[in-house]
C-alpha cells in the first residue's frame, strides 16, 4: 500500500463486497494520483451493479483516454451490464488497443443497436479481434434476441461471403470460439455449410453443437440434408438421423426408412427413434422387426420408438408375443407393455413371471413397476420369491417405487435373504414406503456384514423423520469405514439441527467425507456454517475440497 496516495489501495478491497458503502470512497480514489490506485478503484466499482453513478463514474473514465484504467473499466461496465455505457464502448472500437475488450463487454450488455457496430470485426486484421466478435454475437443468440435479426445483421453486412467467413471459426482449438461459430453459421442457413459442419461432428465435444445448427438450417430448407443420409461415414449418417429425428418433418420418413437397413447398429438406432418422432402411424410396421435385432442397443430404441406410437399399436399383437418361441421377443414385449403402461396388460405381465427364461421375469417385474395398480402389487409380491436373485430384488425395487403398504413385512422378511444385492434392494424398498414398521429392522441391518448393504440401510433410513434414527445415524459418523461416515452425512441431510454434529467432518481424514460434509453444510445449513465453510475453502489440502466450500460461501 502506497500511504502517500489519498486513498490506500487495501481499502479499495471492500469493493469487492457490493457493499454502497464502498462506494464513495472507490468514486474519490478515481482521482487518485496513483495509477495503480485508480486502476484498482475502477476494477472494484464493477462489483457495484447497475448503480446510476457507478455507470456514470466509469463512462466519464473511459472517456478521459487514461489507456492505464480503460482496460477495467471496459471490463467493469461490460459485468454491470448497463446499455447507458453502449455509446461509449462503441466509441473505442477505433482504437486498436481497446477493440477486443469492448467488443466483448458489447456482448456482455447486448444491447440491440450495438449487433451492426460489432459485426463488421468479423473481418478484423487481428485474429484474436476476430475470435472475440464470433463470442460477442453468440451472446446476443444466449441472451434472447431473435435468430432472426443476428442472420440478418451478419448477412446485411457480408452477404453470400457470411459464411465462409465464420467456417473457419468452427476449427478453432479454442472451444468456445468453436461453439460460438458453429451456431452462427447454423443461424445464417446456408445449405453450403452442412457438408463441413458434418465432417466435423465426428469429435464428441463440439457434435451437440453441431446437431443444433444443423436443424437451424434443416429446419428452413429440410430438402438441404436428404443427400446426407447416405454419407459414407457412418458418424454422419448418426448425426444426420438425430437433427431429422429434432426437424421432424414429414420430408425425412422415406429416408431414415431407408437408414434402418444400415450396416451400422447406432445408425439403425438413431434412424428409428427419428422416425418414431415423426408420429407418423406407418413407421409402426417399420420398425416391430428390430424389436428382434441382433444388437440390444437397437432393440432398446424400437421398443422406445414404437412405445413413441402406442396409439397405433395393436396391444393384443404385443401380448401375444409374450407366446413367441423366442425369448428376446418375449422380453421386449414384456418391456414394450411396460412403456405403454395399460391397465389391460397387468394379467399378461403376472404370465410372464412365470417364463422359463429369466430376462423375461426381470422386464416383467420393471413393467409391472411401471403399470402400477393393486394387480401389479399382487404380481410382485408374487415375484419375492423367485428363484433367481435378480428378479427378487427388482421386485423389491418396484415395489418401493410404487409405495405399495401391503409389501413392507415381505421386505422385511427379505433382508434376511441370502443374496447381498437382493438385502440392498428390499433394504432400499423398505426407504422408499417409509413405513414406520420398517425402521427396526433395517437398524438391524446397520450390523449385516456386507458393507454395501451397511451404506443402502443408512441411505433408507434418511427417508425417516425420526430422533431414534437421528441419534443412531449420529453414532455412524465415527465409524472406522470412510463409505460409512460418507453415505451418514448425506442421509442426516434431512434432519434438522444436525449442523454441529456434521461440523467435524470437514476436518475428516478422507477427502471423500469432508467434501461430502461441505455439500450437506453448503446445501442446507449454510448460514450456520459459513465461517467453517470458508476456513475449509482457503485451508483443505484438497483441490475438490476446497472448491465445493469456495462455491457455496460464495453463493
Amino acid at each position: 500500500c502506497d500511504w502517500s496516495s489519498d486513498v490506500c489501495s487495501s481499502d479499495l478491497i471492500i469493493g469487492s463486497t457490493e457493499d454502497l458503502k464502498a462506494l464513495p470512497l472507490l468514486l474519490k480514489a478515481l482521482e487518485d494520483k496513483d495509477e495503480n490506485v485508480r486502476a484498482s478503484a475502477v476494477e472494484h466499482l464493477g462489483n457495484i451493479r447497475k448503480n446510476p453513478s457507478v455507470v456514470k463514474a466509469l463512462i466519464a473514465t473511459l472517456k478521459k483516454g487514461d489507456m492505464w484504467v480503460a482496460f477495467p473499466a471496459i471490463d467493469a461496465l461490460g459485468r454491470i451490464g448497463d446499455k447507458k455505457a453502449v455509446d461509449a464502448l462503441v466509441s473505442v472500437l477505433s482504437r486498436k488497443a481497446l477493440r477486443k475488450p469492448a467488443i466483448k463487454a458489447l456482448g456482455q450488455i447486448t444491447e440491440v443497436g450495438s449487433l451492426v457496430l460489432i459485426v463488421p470485426f468479423l473481418k478484423d486484421k487481428s485474429k484474436t479481434v476476430r475470435e472475440e466478435t464470433v463470442k460477442a454475437i453468440e451472446q446476443f443468440f444466449q441472451k434472447g434476441m431473435l435468430e432472426e435479426i443476428i442472420a440478418e445483421g451478419i448477412k446485411s453486412t457480408f452477404g453470400d461471403e457470411a459464411v465462409q467467413i465464420l467456417l473457419p471459426h468452427t476449427q478453432s482449438n479454442k472451444k468456445d470460439v468453436r461453439i460460438a461459430a458453429i451456431l452462427l453459421v447454423g443461424l445464417l442457413k446456408d445449405k453450403k455449410a452442412v457438408a463441413p459442419l458434418l465432417e466435423a461432428s465426428v469429435e464428441e465435444d463440439v457434435q451437440e453443437s453441431i446437431i443444433r445448427a444443423l436443424v437451424f438450417i434443416g429446419k428452413s430448407m429440410p430438402e438441404s440434408l436428404i443427400t446426407f443420409f447416405s454419407a459414407s461415414d457412418s458418424y454422419q449418417r448418426r448425426v444426420i438421423c438425430d437433427v431429422a429425428g429434432r426437424i421432424k418433418a414429414d420430408t425425412f420418413f422415406r429416408p431414415l426408412v431407408e437408414r434402418l437397413k444400415d450396416e451400422d447398429g447406432h445408425v439403425r438406432s438413431k434412424a428409428i427413434i427419428a422416425l418414431s418422432n415423426l408420429n407418423n402411424p406407418k413407421a409402426v410396421k417399420y420398425i416391430k422387426p428390430f424389436l428382434l435385432d441382433e444388437y440390444e442397443d437397437v432393440q432398446e430404441a424400437a421398443v422406445r420408438g414404437l412405445s413413441k406410437l402406442k396409439n397405433w399399436l395393436d396391444l393384443d399383437e404385443i401380448i401375444m408375443g409374450l407366446s413367441d418361441k423366442n425369448p428376446i421377443l418375449r422380453m421386449n414385449s414384456v418391456i414394450l407393455l411396460g412403456f405403454i403402461g395399460e391397465q389391460s396388460s397387468v394379467e399378461a405381465l403376472g404370465v410372464a413371471l412365470k417364463d422359463s427364461d429369466s430376462r423375461v421375469r426381470i422386464a416383467a417385474v420393471d413393467a409391472l413397476g411401471l403399470v402400477d395398480g393393486p394387480n401389479a402389487v399382487k404380481f410382485l409380491l408374487f415375484s419375492l420369491t423367485d428363484e433367481f436373485p435378480e428378479v427378487r430384488r427388482i421386485a423389491a425395487i418396484a415395489i418401493g417405487r410404487i409405495r405399495a403398504d401391503e409389501g413392507v413385512e415381505p421386505l422385511i422378511l427379505l433382508l434376511r435373504d441370502s443374496d447381498v444385492w437382493v438385502r440392498a434392494g428390499a433394504a432400499r424398498g423398505l426407504g422408499a414406503i417409509g413405513n414406520k414398521k420398517a425402521m427396526k429392522p433395517l437398524i438391524k441391518l446397520l450390523s449385516d456384514e456386507s458393507g454395501f448393504v451397511r451404506t443402502t440401510a443408512i441411505e433408507a433410513l434418511g427417508n425417516f423423520k425420526d430422533e431414534k434414527i437421528k441419534n443412531t445415524l449420529l453414532q455412524l459418523l465415527n465409524d472406522r469405514d470412510a463409505e460409512i461416515r460418507s453415505t451418514t452425512v448425506e442421509s442426516l441431510a434431512s434432519f434438522d439441527g444436525i449442523a454441529q454434529d456434521i461440523i467435524p467432518l470437514l476436518k475428516d481424514k478422507k477427502w471423500s467425507v469432508r467434501k461430502k460434509a461441505v455439500d450437506v453444510l453448503g446445501g442446507f445449513f449454510k448460514d450456520e456454517s459459513h465461517a467453517y465453510l470458508k476456513e475449509v475453502a482457503n485451508m483443505d489440502e484438497d483441490f475438490q475440497v476446497r472448491e465445493a466450500a469456495a462455491r457455496y460461501i460464495s453463493v
